[in-house]
């Protein structure tokens, strides 16, 4: 299921969406905007601290092999978690929704759709290959969850209007901040590869290689912006 709504997003964000709305005067949703960043600073912190408190309750799993029943059975208790994730990442699919609606068609990039499609997408692979999603996992979620608490403020900051501006002198360390968190993702899975904790395994390298990618994408955009 999840697929179908990925490749639906895709074309709603490609095609659908900048057609139904070509003629069209962009939606305001000021107010929309306001609720819906700040609802999700507060969800990305829940589960942030949701993520810190199983890497310390799991420690003891941390470099167990995949199919060892311990490591199994952590996983199995933590699904609630990976669901939760996951759902907070598709509601996130909304920014590109209100980018639509408001016409702001310089922040609908391929970054933007590539970042938010491929994540669901990589979770929703992680929950039904258990022996592919080590610690590691967490690891590099929650720093991606810590880094959207920031990103969200910032957005909730900016929708309250044009007299915040002078609150946001530091969008262009937020950026700093998100290229920041793929060079600290990618040092951690190679530490995690030489000390012998994960195994290059499918999804391993993938996932490697997709902060690999974004990596290139947001210090482009850095090098264009600033």
């Amino acid at each position: 299921m999840l697929p179908s709504i990925i490749i639906g997003y895709i074309l709603f964000a490609t095609w659908i969406g900048p057609s139904l709305m070509n003629t069209r005067k962009p939606f305001s949703l000021r107010k929309v905007m306001v609720a819906y960043n700040f609802f999700e600073v507060v969800v990305n912190a829940y589960i942030f601290q949701w993520i810190f408190s199983v890497l310390i309750k799991n420690r003891h799993v941390h470099c167990l092999p995949h199919d060892d029943p311990r490591y199994l059975s952590a996983y199995q208790k933590n699904l609630p978690l990976w669901w939760f994730i996951l759902l907070n990442k598709m509601s996130e699919l909304l920014d590109t929704v209100f980018f639509v609606l408001r016409k702001k068609w310089n922040q609908l990039s391929g970054l933007h759709v590539t970042h938010h499609s491929t994540i669901c997408l990589l979770i929703w692979w992680f929950m039904r290959n258990p022996s592919g999603s080590g610690i590691y996992c967490f690891i590099v979620l929650g720093i991606n969850i810590a880094v959207h608490c920031v990103m969200y403020t910032y957005y909730a900051l900016s929708s309250l209007g044009p007299h915040m501006d002078k609150y946001l002198w530091w969008k262009k360390h937020l950026t700093a901040f998100q290229i920041g968190q793929f060079i600290f993702d990618m040092a951690y899975v190679f530490i995690e590869f030489l000390t012998g904790c994960e195994k290059a395994g499918a999804g391993e390298i993938f996932t490697l290689a997709f902060i690999s990618f974004l990596l290139m994408l947001f210090l482009n955009l850095y090098k264009k912006k600033y």
